[in-house]
């Protein structure tokens, strides 16, 4: 297929890659001309991000809210082309932009980087159902499982949403777990080796579990900042909605602390140390 792509961060530097890689014809743009660089003589480098809509999908990995207002904003999608979000966004912008494009469709991604490297995202995807049909040999080169929502594209950010605030309740009570742990004596690695061969062993604690043994924060795969764009989305949801999340209040508050006390660059797994420091 003929491609678009805007946003060369981390996860879409891989996703392009992995594109690539499948045989697809593919025009990047960045705002940071730099990171497109790594494209030279595989991919059409555009000037303006007009120019990456010419193909039958584009594709935009943009970091937020503001990034993708930033760049859309003076952009008008081709009656013949897909707008495939795949950027974690509010749901109100979702709903904005569902409105304004008749071909938008929403499919915000599950799993870091190196699982987009190697096509091994989960997606959820909602829009209109033509659209997302034409979308399918691409979550098929992305992901390893795909889950379609429905045709209201907000839903399937609803659901990144209300999983990533999910993730952040994994990580504030592992932390202090850990914290515990840590406090009383005990091995941490014992600790972990219980977690995952008990009732607790799923890969979230798992995975988490170990980086927080390791102390392993830096470089980050998914930063303490980022963590709290997502806390902030589950609660402005959370308000839309009219539902309350008392403990994405105390998880916010740990993370923005964290963050004053300079950590926001690591992985927020290491607001566990933040919590045992702090206590």
């Amino acid at each position: 297929m003929k491609l678009g792509l805007l946003g060369l961060g981390k996860m879409g530097s891989a996703m392009a890659l992995r594109l690539l890689d499948a045989g697809h014809t593919l025009t990047v743009c960045n705002r940071t001309a730099s990171a497109a660089q790594a494209f030279i003589g595989r991919a059409r480098i555009a000037n303006h991000p007009s120019e990456a809509l010419e193909g039958e999908v584009v594709i935009t990995t943009l970091a937020d809210d503001a990034a993708v207002d930033a760049v859309w904003g003076k952009l008008e999608l081709p009656a013949a082309c897909v707008h495939l979000n795949m950027a974690s966004v509010s749901t109100g912008l979702a709903q904005r932009f569902a409105r304004l494009q008749h071909n938008y469709v929403a499919a915000p991604v599950f799993g870091r980087p190196a699982a987009a490297a190697k096509g091994e995202l989960d997606i959820v995807i909602a829009g209109p159902p033509d659209a997302v049909e034409r979308c399918r040999p691409l979550f098929a080169v992305l992901g390893k499982q795909a889950f379609v929502l429905g045709a209201q594209a907000a839903h399937a950010n609803a659901v990144k949403i209300a999983r990533n605030f999910l993730l952040a309740t994994v990580i504030e009570g592992l932390g202090e777990a850990m914290a515990l742990v840590r406090a009383s004596g005990v091995s941490p690695e014992k600790f972990v080796d219980i977690l995952s061969n008990t009732s607790l062993g799923a890969p979230a604690y798992r995975s988490y579990g170990k980086l927080m043994v390791e102390r392993a924060y830096e470089p980050a795969q998914f930063s303490m900042q980022l963590g709290l764009k997502d806390l902030e989305l589950a609660l402005a949801t959370a308000r839309e909605a009219g539902v309350a999340l008392p403990s994405a209040h105390l998880i916010r508050e740990n993370l923005l602390k964290a963050i004053r006390a300079g950590h926001g660059h690591k992985d927020w797994a290491a607001l566990a140390d933040y919590l045992k420091e702090s206590g």
